[in-house]
């Protein structure tokens, strides 16, 4: 049965490490690749751009049926990424939730960055309306950065508790340029 497995890597360097595997191990070890994405608009000269980044910088998803030939395969080359297990060096699955979580933001095959959520706020900066992905997540809010056009929601995930970012767009933004 295909799970989801994390594979870490340099930060910065998981695009290379997808080709090199893409490249080098038998493409039967692996059904699926994925760096995660999210969109994010950040301001220049009072202008709003929209960015694509990294959700989780240094982390690659591959979905696979065979993760100890495909660990076996990573092991034979220092320059792969090697998938995250526990203290006996055994390889496992993301947990069920946390994919739920993940195909919430990044679509079923995670394979779209987690999109903008809408979002409306009063005179005081007080979100009055959450829409989006973020809606789902709107009661996890801890801290949000309007003019910068992103919150942070406490999610728990990867048996811990994560701040993620999740980037807004307000009524009115007008993005000019997509920088993808």
């Amino acid at each position: 049965m295909e799970k989801w497995y994390v594979m870490r890597t340099v930060p910065g360097k998981e695009a290379e490490a997808l080709e090199l595997m893409g490249r080098t191990v038998d493409p039967r070890l692996w059904t699926k690749r994925r760096i995660l994405k999210k969109q994010k608009l950040f301001r220049v000269k009072g202008h709003l751009f929209l960015n694509v980044e990294d959700l989780f910088p240094g982390y690659i998803f591959v979905e696979t049926e065979h993760p100890k030939e495909l660990s076996e395969a990573l092991e034979r080359s220092r320059e792969y990424p090697k998938l995250i297990g526990n203290v006996k060096a055994e390889i496992i699955p993301v947990e069920e939730k946390d994919l739920e979580f993940l195909k919430n933001v990044c679509g079923e095959d995670l394979q779209k960055p987690m999109a903008l959520s809408e979002v409306e706020a009063d005179e005081a900066g007080n979100l009055i309306h959450i829409g989006g992905i973020l809606k789902t997540y709107e009661n996890r809010i801890i801290r949000k950065r309007l003019r910068k056009r992103y919150v942070l929601a406490e999610i728990d995930l990867f048996s811990r508790k994560e701040d993620i970012l999740f980037g807004i767009r307000m009524p009115g933004d007008e993005i000019l340029e997509e920088n993808v």
